[in-house]
């Protein structure tokens, strides 16, 4: 993979000169004084250029959707549609990151502080006291080509930390509902990722590997206050770990 093609499954290789007036980050912007190096899945990258990358395998459903989920229901909430480059919490959604396995404490979540262009149109939340390589962070390619080698315009990606961190994106239910809601974990880049979907730190969804493009649908009945996770570790190592998540809650059937 080009180095200034792509952006963040960093792979940290210690090649980065002190000298530096910045640190190197797989979420800034210019790359200017980085000479290139092939598989640097972490410095800053230029616009997103259209790619030839082989596309992802199909979708599966789960084997085990809830037979309640209601597709036709009302969409409450979508991270793709609802992502905010100025906001954050954004409304019911918060974009952070865990210091590692997300599961049994829900209110372990770090926020995400800051924002910044990786590229052109891909504006991405990072913690800058708290990074390598600009990861853990979460992201939106707003640009009309696909990004670091397989996220697709429009899509949100979430790529977890050098160190075990988990990247997050949580919604916390408004108000005491049931809900239908629709969790797919994409291939993306060439990384391979572990992603989790629980509802109060407690595991609804869990996949060893996030190359599936597998299609979990629930009902989930939430009290207000209730947190909604979708979570990406990084099975590892971070090299070229981006994963693009699709999450929707819909309200359930009339």
């Amino acid at each position: 993979m080009v180095t200034t093609a792509r952006f963040a499954r960093f792979s940290c290789l210690g090649v980065i000169t002190l000298g530096l007036a910045r640190a190197v980050v797989a979420c800034e912007d210019d790359l200017s004084s980085v000479p290139s190096q092939p598989n640097f899945d972490g410095g800053p990258a230029p616009s997103p250029t259209p790619t030839s990358s082989t596309p992802p395998p199909p979708a599966t459903n789960d084997a085990s959707v809830d037979s309640g989920a209601d597709a036709s229901a009302v969409v409450v909430a979508d991270l793709t549609d609802d992502f905010s480059k100025t906001s954050n919490p954004n409304g019911a959604w918060t974009y952070g990151y865990t210091l590692g396995v997300p599961t049994g404490d829900a209110s372990a979540l770090i926020v995400f502080t800051t924002t910044r262009d990786v590229a052109t149109n891909v504006p991405s939340w990072v913690d800058p006291t708290h990074e390598v390589l600009g990861d853990p962070c979460v992201y939106r390619n707003e640009s009309g080509a696909v990004f670091a080698d397989g996220i697709q315009p429009g899509e949100v990606a979430l790529h977890p930390g050098n160190a075990g961190e988990y990247a997050i994106a949580r919604w916390t239910a408004p108000a005491a509902g049931t809900y239908s809601v629709r969790v797919q974990f994409k291939e993306g880049d060439t990384g391979d990722t572990n992603g989790l979907f629980l509802h109060n730190g407690n595991v609804i969804v869990s996949e060893d590997s996030t190359s599936t493009n597998t299609v979990h649908q629930r009902v989930v009945v939430v009290a207000a206050g209730d947190t909604l996770d979708v979570a990406v570790g990084n099975k590892g190592d971070f090299l070229d770990d981006s994963t693009p998540v699709a999450f929707t809650i819909r309200s359930s059937a009339p």
